[in-house]
């Protein structure tokens, strides 16, 4: 297995597993939550009917007992009225019956007084429930009226009244019960699901640990593709993956053959001046100037390809960096001329400017490159002046540099893009002129077209497209 080499990440590493489970467990934290709420609300609203039921029904008992008399009420406490409340043992229970004016006939006379007037019945007491502190502890009342004939007048009806109260322990403790045995159910069953979700995630994201193990076990020349089955929600990644190595291997396939031919074309110069160096120092006089203008040749030749080779490097950078910035077309073609005919008289250009200026985004290395590399071509391979010429047509900028050389045949000019394939067997450069400056145009949405010239030669026509700037 080759070793990972593993590199510096300016933010730390997440689980995945986490990021998956979290919004889960979340989910059901909030969920058992709410379900906590309806839980208490429900037990405390069971407890409630509950033990409102067994007030109601000692108080019933204690009204049924009601005596109206000449002087108030008799009333003969049964002990069915306070066994119904007998289930409570830790709770305390207090009574009281007293008439309408407030007069207590029996019992606790200061309890405290229902917020609500309840109304007498005939029959049947009517029930006011109420919750107030009394001796330090929250107490559940009751409050109910009956009317009753008196003794001696049985169309005399007077109002009895009832108050019954508890306090609230046993029903806090139900509600409590009521509670947990709703709820430790439903908890169990929430841990469960999250070990559940923790471990299924691990087992949904195992093919992810499957591809880790192939790459790290794969040689540093192996960029076939993934051949781990994977799931249809990881088929994305892995496919970029797959593309990335598939681009990894066409450029280092380029570079290979790129380094393979540079070897071969820079041997051939550099070969010939060692030669002719060697010449040159067992010659007389007469052929030392021979042998001196030939290593001149020599020179020049792998000069211009180690320059070739430089500018290859660097539009290839420039397109994998895609920088793109406003400039003037028109004041780079006249550099590049400048350039070419500044230092010397071999070079003969004119250069015929249709527009004043030519504003375009893109690369303006990348640009001059291109330019650099077709003058130069035009140069080495054609005869008499180079005619270049910028205009403007139909939102594109469009340069022609025509020459009076060989040109070049139809059938040859779309291999001539390639690297290191020369219009011509006769001609002297590497063949990277027009590779360069092909790879620099595409690179900004431009094109290059190689024209018959009439008469004679070549054209070689760039179109940059007029963007807005």
């Amino acid at each position: 297995m080759w070793p990972s080499l593993m590199t510096s990440r300016t933010h730390k590493p997440f689980s995945l597993r986490l990021r998956i489970a979290g919004p889960v467990a979340a989910l059901f934290l909030v969920g058992m939550i709410a379900l906590y709420i309806a839980a208490f609300a429900y037990g405390r609203t069971a407890a409630d009917r509950s033990y409102d039921r067994l007030l109601a029904g000692a108080a019933r008992s204690i009204a049924e007992t009601l005596v109206a008399t000449a002087d108030g009420f008799d009333v003969d406490i049964p002990y069915s009225a306070f066994e119904l409340l007998s289930a409570a043992p830790d709770d305390r229970v207090f009574y009281r019956v007293f008439e309408t004016s407030g007069r207590t006939v029996t019992g606790y006379g200061d309890l405290p007084s229902s917020p609500i007037k309840p109304r007498p019945s005939i029959y049947r007491p009517d029930a006011t429930f109420f919750t107030a502190d009394y001796l330090g502890e929250p107490v559940r009342f009751v409050v109910g009226g009956r009317q009753i004939a008196t003794i001696n007048d049985p169309l005399e009806l007077r109002s009895g009244w009832v108050q019954v109260g508890q306090t609230r322990r046993a029903h806090q403790a139900l509600v409590r019960e009521l509670v947990i045995r709703s709820l430790l159910p439903i908890a169990a069953m929430t841990v469960i699901a999250l070990l559940i979700a923790w471990f299924g995630v691990g087992q949904g994201l195992r093919p992810l640990r499957t591809i880790s193990d192939e790459l790290a076990a794969r040689g540093p020349t192996d960029l076939d593709e993934i051949k781990a089955p994977v799931p249809r929600e990881v088929a994305p990644l892995v496919s970029a993956i797959d593309g990335f190595m598939a681009r990894l291997r066409v450029n280092i396939d380029t570079l290979r053959s790129f380094v393979g031919e540079a070897a071969h074309q820079l041997r051939t110069p550099l070969a010939a001046l060692r030669a002719q160096a060697q010449v040159a120092d067992r010659t007389n006089a007469e052929e030392l100037g021979r042998s001196l203008d030939a290593v001149e040749r020599n020179a020049a030749k792998l000069t211009r390809l180690v320059n070739q080779m430089l500018s290859d490097a660097t539009v290839s950078h420039r397109s994998d960096v895609r920088h793109r910035e406003a400039f003037d077309l028109a004041d780079v073609l006249r550099e590049i001329v400048h350039e070419a005919t500044a230092y010397t008289d071999e070079v003969v250009c004119t250069l015929d400017l249709g527009v004043e200026a030519a504003p375009i985004v893109g690369d303006p290395l990348m640009t001059a490159e291109a330019l650099r590399n077709i003058l130069d071509n035009a140069q080495a391979h054609g005869d008499g002046a180079i005619e270049i010429a910028l205009t403007a047509i139909a939102r594109t900028y469009q340069i022609d540099f025509a020459d009076r050389g060989p040109g070049i045949p139809d059938a040859r000019k779309p291999a001539v893009f390639e690297r290191f394939v020369r219009g011509s067997g006769k001609g002297a450069g590497a063949g990277l002129g027009l590779a360069i400056a092909s790879q620099a145009l595409a690179s900004q949405g431009g094109t290059i077209q190689l024209l018959a010239r009439p008469g004679g030669g070549l054209v070689v026509r760039l179109a940059f497209p007029m963007e807005q700037v």
